[in-house]
């Protein structure tokens, strides 16, 4: 591999592939793909019961990607999947893999195919800038809060319904903080 095609495969946050004989229900992982999920690295190149590769994914996300595997495998379709992984340390790492099934002449699917990214470190920025935002709204309606008694203490009706209309605004945005789901995970 060339050291350009190398240094963009990391730029692009590749960890690696892995190739599942559907025959078997054997995984074969290159890269730094075992390390996340906390498997021998030669046992991983040589191959490992799906099993294997099941128990390096999150309990958290297990059974949902569990049953993906299953359907792709048994529709003979497209994989894709982001989940939680435990490393060899303990360490929680984000993952994107996506796949497809090879098929034979018969349309029964043969191996499964697919490369694997580290969402990580854009995963837990997102997460940070997500976070910022909530503390600053925050930050901003405790000082509507306490001004708000000042107001009728200055004796002005419109800048009380100011204050009054920026509190019910804050309360809209947090309200629409609080009813966006997550980021939705295939």
């Amino acid at each position: 591999m060339s050291p350009s095609l190398k240094a963009a495969l990391e730029a692009s946050g590749y960890i690696g592939i892995w190739e599942t004989d559907l025959t078997t229900q054997t995984i074969e992982l290159t890269g730094a793909l075992p390390d996340f999920l906390g498997l021998d690295e030669k046992d991983a190149a040589a191959g490992l019961p799906m099993t294997s590769f099941l128990g390096g994914i999150h309990p958290d996300d297990q059974v949902r990607v569990a049953h993906l595997v299953q359907e792709a495998h048994r529709s003979a379709g497209r994989f894709e999947a982001e989940f939680k992984t435990l490393d060899g340390k303990g360490c929680v790492r984000r993952v994107v893999a996506r796949g497809r099934v090879e098929i034979d002449e018969h349309g029964r699917g043969l191996r499964c195919i697919g490369v694997a990214l580290d969402l990580t470190d854009s995963y837990f920025e997102t997460q940070k800038s997500a976070d910022q935002q909530m503390d600053t709204i925050d930050r901003v309606a405790d000082a509507l809060i306490a001004v708000r008694p000042l107001m009728n203490q200055i004796g002005s009706p419109i800048l009380r319904k100011l204050i009054d209309a920026a509190l019910f605004e804050v309360g809209r945005v947090l309200a629409r903080q609080s009813d966006r789901p997550e980021r939705r995970f295939h």
